[in-house]
This record gives structure tokens, sequence and C-alpha cells, in this order.
């Protein structure tokens, strides 16, 4: 990323959040880019290409280097009052992308569903 700064998801745990993809420029500068919906999103993954992908309270988004951003899938959308059950990963494979949600029962302890998508990735 030299030239263009680097780019991170920065999260906190208020709500509503102000968790958002950043670049970080020379001399301390940040760059705001798109805000997030989900106060604690997982660790993004990086393609070749530098685009950011980034699982968004349920949502696939990728976060271009000039922090453009775009849904690519709506795998299970979360709305504000259940993203707290919820941790997310993804991970790249040869195949392409699998993503995993993994829901806590609102009542149950100890109960868990896990949702699993495995995506194809082109180049455009």
């Amino acid at each position: 990323m030299v030239g263009s700064g680097l780019r991170v998801v920065e999260t906190d745990r208020r709500h509503p959040t102000e968790s958002r993809v950043v670049r970080l420029l020379p001399g301390g500068r940040i760059e705001r880019g798109p805000l997030l919906a989900d106060a604690q999103a997982p660790a993004p993954l990086v393609l070749p290409d530098g685009t950011l992908l980034v699982l968004d309270a349920g949502v696939l988004r990728a976060v271009g280097r000039e922090l453009d951003d775009a849904v690519l899938a709506e795998l299970h959308p979360l709305g504000p009052d259940e993203r707290h059950r919820f941790t997310g990963s993804l991970r790249r494979t040869a195949e392409g992308l699998d993503v995993t949600l993994v829901e806590r029962h609102p009542t149950r302890m100890g109960g868990y569903t896990t949702h699993a998508w495995t995506l194809g990735l082109h180049a455009p």
C-alpha cells in the first residue's frame, strides 16, 4: 500500500458505532472511509489487487484502495439488536473465499448455530 497509505478497519464498542475503514497517511494523518454497521467486524481479507474484503454485520463488502466500497453479497444481514450474538471470519482458499458467522443462541447457554458460505472470487 505504499504511496496510497495503509488501510485498516477501525472498530469500537459504541452504539451506534463509528467503526469504519480508514487510511493511515504519512505524517500521522487519517483519511476516513466508509462507515461500518458492525462495531466489531472480524479481520478483513486483502486480495492481490489490494481490495479489502470486510464482513460487516452479515454483509460482505469490498473496499478499494481509494476507500470506495461496494456490497458484494448480503449473506445474512444482521439488525442492530442481534449483532452482539454473532462472530464472523473470512478465509481465503484455493477455490475462493470461506465466510463463517457463528450465532450464539439468544436464551440457551452453549447453543450455537454456524452459518457458512463458500464463494468464488473472480477478477473483474
